[in-house]
C-alpha cells in the first residue's frame, strides 16, 4: 500500500504570532454615520463607514481607524446602498487586539440604521442606533488622510445628519 509521504510539521509555540496579508479592495460605498445611542467605552457619535469591492471594509471615527470584512444581504455598490450587513473586525488596538461582530440593518426611508455589537465573551449583544447618509464620489475617497481631513472633506454630510438628529430629537 502507498502512503503519501510524510513532511514534518515543526510544534506549534502557542507564544509566536503569525500575520496574513488580506488586500483592501477599493472602495465602493461610504455611509456617514451619525449615532443617536452609542456603545459606553467607545462614544464617538460620527464615523465613516468605507465598504470595498472585495468584502473589506474601514471605519474611522475620533477614536477607530480599523479594518475588517463584511457580508451584505444585498450587493453594494456606488448606487445600491447596503440594507443588512454583517461585519467582523480584524484584530485591532481599537478593540484591545481582538475581534467585535456588529449587524447594522438599514431603513432607507428614514435614513436610520440600528446595529447590535458583540464582543468576544460577552453574552450580551449591544445595541446602537443613528442616521446614515452616503457619501458622494465614495470611490474618491481616500482613507490614508484620516478621520480630521475626512470629517472636514465631508463636512456638509455631517451637518445634513446633525440637522436630522435634531429634527428627530423629542421637544423638550
Amino acid at each position: 500500500m502507498n502512503h503519501p509521504e510524510r513532511i514534518p510539521m515543526p510544534a506549534s509555540d502557542p507564544t509566536t504570532s503569525h500575520t496574513i496579508a488580506v488586500p483592501l479592495g477599493l472602495p465602493v460605498f461610504v455611509h456617514a454615520l451619525r449615532y443617536t445611542a452609542m456603545y459606553g467605552p467607545k462614544p464617538f457619535a460620527e464615523a465613516l463607514l468605507v465598504y470595498r469591492d472585495n468584502g473589506t471594509y474601514t471605519i474611522l471615527s475620533p477614536g477607530e481607524d480599523h479594518h475588517g470584512c463584511y457580508v451584505s444581504a444585498t450587493e453594494v455598490t456606488v448606487d445600491a446602498p447596503p440594507r443588512h450587513v454583517a461585519f467582523m473586525s480584524w484584530p485591532s488596538s481599537d478593540w484591545g487586539s481582538n475581534v467585535a461582530a456588529h449587524t447594522l440593518t438599514f431603513a432607507a426611508d428614514a435614513g436610520a440604521f440600528t446595529q447590535e455589537l458583540r464582543l468576544p465573551s460577552d453574552a450580551v449583544p449591544r445595541a446602537q442606533h443613528g442616521y446614515a447618509e452616503p457619501v458622494p464620489e465614495a470611490e474618491q475617497i481616500d482613507v490614508t488622510a484620516g478621520w480630521t481631513e475626512l470629517r472636514r472633506a465631508h463636512d456638509d454630510v455631517f451637518a445634513a445628519l446633525a440637522a436630522r438628529v435634531a429634527a428627530t430629537a423629542p421637544a423638550g
